[in-house]
């Protein structure tokens, strides 16, 4: 799985429309927010710093809820932006996760062993247990969406 990092609001409108997974690494005011729902109509997930997800209103958070939009708390450890403008989440964490689903084990469980296997918050642990994104071939984002 692909997620973009977005270090800065000036590079917003030059995203791909098709873009599934966002982590914006600054502080976005509620412009920012309207404008990559318009820039990327097919986001699921906004991933942001614990920081800047607490300073969200409630308001912007019931739009972006109501947009389809999954918002998660945490970050893109050891992500260094100047050489790949995407955090990649590798498919043998992705495996891991359907493993561990497959055997039973609690969200608790599934989010201690993932977390030991690769720098992961726990809110996007849980997002991948419960969306598409486990689904085969989603690491690449879906170029004809309806």
């Amino acid at each position: 799985m692909r997620i973009r990092v977005v270090t800065n609001r000036d590079e917003i409108p030059s995203l791909e429309q098709e873009e599934r997974a966002v982590h914006l690494a600054f502080r976005p005011s509620d412009k920012d927010l309207f404008s990559l729902v318009k820039t990327c109509p097919s986001i699921e997930i906004l991933q942001l710093p614990a920081s800047s997800y607490d300073g969200l209103s409630k308001f912007i958070k019931m739009y972006l809820s109501s947009s389809g939009i999954h918002l998660v708390k945490g970050d893109v450890s050891g992500h260094w932006h100047d050489l790949n403008n995407y955090f990649v989440i590798p498919s043998y964490v992705l495996e891991k996760i359907k493993e561990l689903e497959v055997q039973g084990r609690t969200e608790e469980e599934i989010i201690g062993e993932v977390t030991n296997l690769r720098k992961i918050s726990p809110d996007m642990i849980l997002h991948l247990l419960h969306s598409s994104f486990l689904s085969p071939g989603s690491e690449r984002p879906e170029m004809n969406r309806v």
